[in-house]
């Protein structure tokens, strides 16, 4: 297999790494055309670049990971966009414009063309079938299919599968019964569509006060990868911030129809708007999100294929341990076993995904309102009902770096999360259950975090820490050793 010269590479818009294109096709101003990382295209194939240097560039894109089979031809005069993990069948053919016909007696290759400011775009994870064609200002959604042999001249959306010519809906993905669902007709499809609208795969739910900075951030690191999927919603709930945060929602919302904003008109508490926000949510799962953390690129949509993988689960969590490279998925039943794989780290509220059918049996969000630590309540909760969970191990989110204030770390971390437990001793966890991972939670998280609190001059954070460690740590052996420890690193508390 013999592929283009490193010369022919050079020339391009962008040639991505570990991509390859087989000799025996032709690029007519690569100059144009855009090709990302991990990309396989397959001889023969034309790239035509209908009016190189005029209007954009590149004009063509074929984004990261796609897999174009043998005879593509792709015809741009201003956009044709292949975005992430494409797959294209043999022999199709996709254009941004067409040949003018209307002109009686002028022969039609002397009529121009029909437009210039078209554009398609093939959705991430789309599969266009063989022989297909796709011609005008057509987008084809995430996740869809285009039946092999079908003529599309019509947007597409998300997670839907057409064919025929005119290539019409035949099947749509449906979150609530997680199935693809056959459609007779337009009226069928639309009916499905709207129920998709109001009933999404995943809402994700943020609470946030006076970030703005940091909410923009967030969102756009939620908005470069979903678009206006209907398969996720995201809600904000303002805790009557007094910044520009409702700016930069309704910046947002002027683009995105998924996005859901409502300012509190007093501040009702941080925990509170934690609970309120995910009340709000209409998704098959609700996500918890800290404004201040940051999707990694390429992270959001192989998250919807887990809770569709994973649809009987009632928790999942996010290990924010997760280091980059392939995600690893692992599944259990019970709170013990929840206890061992989460630990203190299901306090990360931008780790926890909930499914609503399960929230919905909840009557009492509010008994550990006052902890700081009412999601980890949640969580057993719903596992006593539907012991089934997940922990997702990814390099998920990057975070801003907000330095944690204005709660007592020994109150929240030793009393908040002992009590939480100690409430399921009997219905989940024993005592021993306990036992083990408190050891675990003081040497890899408390005493660590004490250090660095104490380093940074956190001193109100740290008020009775000595307290709070012996109330629930005198009776443990290892009790003096650690008291040593705490006393080492902030003497004379």
């Amino acid at each position: 297999m013999v592929f283009i010269t490193e010369q022919l590479a050079a020339r391009f818009y962008r040639f991505g790494t570990h991509t390859y294109v087989q000799e025996g096709g032709q690029f007519v101003y690569p100059e144009e055309v855009s090709i990302g990382s991990n990309v396989f295209i397959r001889a023969h194939y034309w790239f035509n670049i209908i009016s190189p240097g005029i209007g954009p560039s590149p004009k063509i894109l074929i984004g990261d990971g796609c897999q174009c089979n043998l005879g593509l031809i792709i015809s741009a005069v201003n956009h044709v966009e292949l975005e992430a993990n494409v797959l294209i069948g043999p022999n199709v053919y996709l254009s941004d414009t067409d040949h003018q016909y209307r002109e009686v007696g002028i022969p039609i290759h002397s009529q121009g063309i029909t437009t210039t400011t078209a554009s398609i775009i093939i959705g991430e994870g789309a599969w266009v079938g063989a022989n297909a064609v796709i011609v005008g200002n057509v987008t084809i959604g995430k996740g869809s299919v285009v039946s092999a042999n079908s003529v599309v001249v019509r947007d597409v959306p998300d997670y839907c599968v057409v064919g025929g010519s005119p290539a019409r809906l035949l099947k749509v993905y449906d979150p609530g019964s997680s199935e693809w669902v056959r459609v007779r007709d337009l009226e069928e499809a639309n009916h499905l569509l709207n129920k998709r609208r109001d009933q999404p795969l995943l809402s994700i739910c943020i609470p946030t006060y006076n970030r703005a900075e940091d909410l923009a951030r967030c969102l756009e690191s939620i908005y470069s990868q979903i678009g206006n999927t209907d398969l996720i919603e995201v809600r904000i709930s303002d805790n009557a911030s007094t910044d520009t945060t409702q700016e930069v929602v309704e910046r947002y919302q002027a683009s995105y129809t998924n996005l859901f904003y409502e300012r509190n008109q007093d501040n009702i508490g941080a925990d509170s708007n934690i609970l309120h926000v995910l009340e709000q949510g209409k998704g098959k799962f609700i996500k918890i999100q800290g404004d201040d953390d940051f999707y990694v690129a390429g992270s959001l949509i192989p998250l919807l294929h887990i809770l569709h993988t994973h649809k009987d689960c009632a928790v999942f969590h996010i290990d924010l341990l997760g280091e980059g490279g392939q995600v690893k998925v692992e599944t259990g039943e019970g709170l013990a076993s929840y206890l061992t794989a989460s630990s203190i780290y299901a306090s990360f509220i931008s780790g926890t995904i909930l499914r609503r059918e399960d929230w919905g049996l909840l009557h009492d969000r509010t008994l550990f309102l006052d902890s700081s630590f009412n999601q980890i309540y949640w969580q057993y909760t719903l596992l006593e009902h539907n012991p089934k969970f997940c922990i997702i191990h990814s390099h998920m989110f990057t975070y801003a770096g907000n330095e944690s204030t204005g709660y007592n770390f020994g109150r929240v971390f030793i009393d908040s999360y002992q009590r939480i437990l100690q409430n399921f001793i009997g219905r989940g966890l024993t005592e021993q259950d306990i036992r083990t991972d408190k050891r675990r939670v003081l040497y890899d998280f408390i005493l660590p975090q004490y250090a660095r609190f104490t380093a940074r001059g956190a001193g109100a954070m740290l008020e009775r820490f000595e307290h709070y460690f012996t109330e629930y740590y005198q009776n443990e052996e290892y009790y003096e050793e650690a008291l040593k420890q705490i006393r080492a690193i902030l003497p004379n508390r």
